[in-house]
């Protein structure tokens, strides 16, 4: 069940939490009570002038949020628990400057969906009047240069890249806005300054800004709210300086972040600059600000090496060992500033190879080697061998195949001010770009450490060892790429397997094909594995309704748990959303990637889903008290699928007819002589 907490924010009532057993966390920026420190002086010191109140309401709620999402734990690392106790339930009571403003339903909605999409938790938020004002501040005198950009600068490579961009290669007058959470980071961050002021025309003005919390309050590592406070400072400056636009510099690949492994899912998949996340901000910020803002991402179509290869075309690469992309910061040192295992770190250093500027970036930096490191921990080997199995498999995919394993790639098209046909072909060529990146290093590294490989020097537990002991890998990874499908389904005439969130399929030594997902195909492949075996018909729905991709079912249960209602429902908002944009397209004559009868299909799939599991007063309904449509439904998915098949092969489609496949109240699969199926 998902974690239920409600977060009193300054000086509000304590009366009526809507959380179980009345569990909260109070913070307070300010007075004896003080908790939460927010130095708004770093902002009013530079701009000689009061925060208006809004603004102040704003970057004080994404403070609150920011030290929230680490202040409550979100649950075990186990893979198994992700998307269950990892997602939670957050109240918020936040005292604020301008509360009917905040309150307003509009405002509150693009709140709670924005945070909700990004961090995947789900968020209420309620607004009281703030009484206790904070105390007056001294004003420094300080004249603020004329700024052309606002932009957010964490001083990792891409952030990097976009000052690197904009004050060295355009000339740009640019402000560059930092978070300040600890003193380490932060030196390192003024030493990266002072090597890009002495390449720059024009300074970038840099604007340090203090917030963090009691250390006793730490208890979740994974900030994936930071953004959000990234987005309240940098729109702090930008406002008061008069400018309309905000600038996140990140590379595509980061910024969509499709999930490389299941072991990746949920709130463990990062959106902090996700096209979405960036398109609520700008709504947010232009309903507090009273006009249009705009937060973009200039770097949105590249990957993290075409980024350094900005750097180096600037003559800048001497930055690069000065940057910092690593997550954990508290392993952080002087001599090891990256930990070499986290997703950032392994990004960072597989991109540093890419661009073949290597001898930029201190290899004994890392607290462990990307190529020959032995990785005790079994967490950061999956992570590893899903990133570099991912890469491999979209190497080798058609636009279609990439697709129907990203099934959410779908939802990204969207938020671009561009035809979904035109997204899609860039997202595509993007991941193949980085695809290509990847496995040329890995490519490389086989070459170079051949003798190693021969004398039997690499660790047990290396990349390099992962990678050419092809059996252990294949065992140890959460999802084998395409080649070992094509490696462990040579020999075999018939096919039906898993692949990604798709079904590779073959028939009678015919061609390969992969068909989408759904609980059809997952039917059927039950029947197939099983051949000349009965199974009642409810007792193979309750097995496979596991179904559409965010379902977490038990098995042997008719009852569906709290966090997959929730999630269910979700499903639904978003699809919802789609069907809109899918019909706005339809009605314009444009193109979609799928059809409004499609999308209309999976919502009732998800509707009926939770009416069978649960009645509305929220009682068990068992399954076989809906037999007949059991029957029916079960009857109608296997048609589906057998339409997906015939679009590849119809002689398949023939051979799953009856007697052959028979559905009804006790479906069995009768396979005849000479048919065995690898499944």
């Amino acid at each position: 069940m998902p974690t239920e907490r409600a977060i009193l924010c300054g000086d509000v009532p304590i009366n009526r939490l809507p959380c179980v057993d009345d569990k909260y966390l109070w913070f307070h920026l300010w007075g004896q009570k003080e908790n939460v420190k927010l130095e708004i002086a770093d902002v009013r010191e530079h701009l000689l002038r009061d925060v208006p109140s809004l603004i102040h309401d704003l970057l004080e709620i994404a403070t609150y949020v920011y030290c929230a999402d680490q202040a409550i734990p979100r649950g075990s690392d186990n893979a198994a628990s992700f998307g269950t106790d990892w997602r939670r339930r957050l109240f918020f009571r936040i005292a604020v400057r301008e509360p009917d403003h905040w309150n307003d339903s509009k405002i509150k909605n693009q709140l709670c969906e924005t945070l909700g999409f990004l961090s995947e938790d789900e968020y209420n938020f309620e607004f009281c009047k703030l009484t206790q004002m904070q105390p007056e501040q001294k004003l420094i005198p300080y004249e603020l240069p004329e700024i052309d950009e606002v932009m957010m600068f964490s001083g990792g490579i891409d952030s990097l890249g976009g000052a690197v961009q904009e004050a060295v290669i355009d000339e740009r007058k640019v402000a560059l806005v930092s978070h300040r959470p600890t003193q380490k980071m932060h030196k390192r961050l003024e030493q990266l300054i002072e090597l890009l002021n002495e390449r720059s025309h024009f300074k970038p003005h840099h604007i340090s800004v203090t917030i963090f919390k009691s250390s006793i309050l730490t208890k979740e590592y994974t900030q994936r709210s930071r953004s959000f406070l990234y987005a309240a400072l940098g729109t702090t400056i930008a406002r008061m300086i008069g400018l309309k636009r905000l600038r996140f510099y990140e590379n595509g690949v980061i910024s969509f972040n499709l999930p490389p492994s299941p072991q990746v899912v949920g709130a463990r998949a990062t959106r902090t600059t996700h096209p979405q996340v960036i398109n609520g901000f700008s709504k947010i910020i232009s309903a507090v600000s009273g006009t249009e803002f705009v937060v973009e991402n200039p770097f949105i179509w590249k990957t993290k090496p075409e980024v350094l290869k900005i750097i180096e075309n600037a003559d800048c690469c001497e930055l690069i060992n000065n940057s910092t992309s690593c997550n954990h910061t508290w392993e952080m040192s002087n001599q090891t500033p990256h930990c070499g295992k986290c997703s950032q770190c392994i990004d960072r250093r597989f991109s540093i190879l890419s661009a073949g500027l290597e001898k930029y970036d201190n290899a004994e930096g890392y607290g462990i080697d990307l190529l020959t490191g032995n990785r005790e921990e079994a967490l950061t080997r999956t992570m590893l061998a899903a990133y570099v199995d991912s890469a491999t498999a979209v190497s080798k995919m058609t636009s279609n195949e990439f697709f129907i394993k990203y099934g959410e790639a779908s939802r990204i098209l969207r938020h671009f001010n561009e035809s979904p046909d035109t997204v899609a072909a860039k997202l595509y060529d993007l991941y193949r770009r980085h695809a290509v990146e990847v496995t040329r290093v890995v490519d490389t590294a086989i070459k170079n450490y051949a003798s190693s490989f021969r004398e039997h020097n690499l660790p047990e537990h290396c990349l390099l060892t992962m990678v050419c002991d092809y059996s252990r890998r294949l065992s140890n990874s959460s999802e084998a790429n395409t080649s070992s499908y094509q490696s462990i389904t040579d020999g075999h005439k018939n096919v039906f397997i898993q692949q990604g969130k798709g079904w590779l399929v073959r028939f009678n030594g015919g061609k390969e094909f992969v068909i989408p997902p759904s609980i059809g195909a997952a039917y059927l492949h039950t029947l197939l594995s099983h051949p000349n075996q009965e199974f009642k018909v409810n007792d193979l729905v309750r097995l496979e309704s596991k179904q559409p991709e965010m379902f977490i079912l038990k098995r042997g249960f008719d009852v569906i748990d709290d966090s997959t209602v929730l999630a269910c429902q979700a499903k639904i908002k978003e699809l919802q959303v789609d069907l809109k944009d899918a019909t706005d397209a339809e009605c314009k004559g444009e193109p979609t990637l799928r059809s409004v009868a499609e999308i209309n299909e999976e919502i009732r799939t998800y509707f009926e889903y939770l009416k069978r599991s649960k009645d509305i007063r929220y009682h068990t309904r068992k399954l076989h008290d809906d037999s007949d449509k059991v029957r029916k439904a079960f009857i109608a998915a296997i048609r589906r699928v057998k339409m997906d098949l015939a679009k590849f092969d119809i002689n398949l489609s023939e051979h799953l007819k009856s007697p052959r496949l028979t559905c009804g109240r006790y479906p069995s699969y009768n396979p005849g002589q000479n048919i065995e199926w690898f499944t």
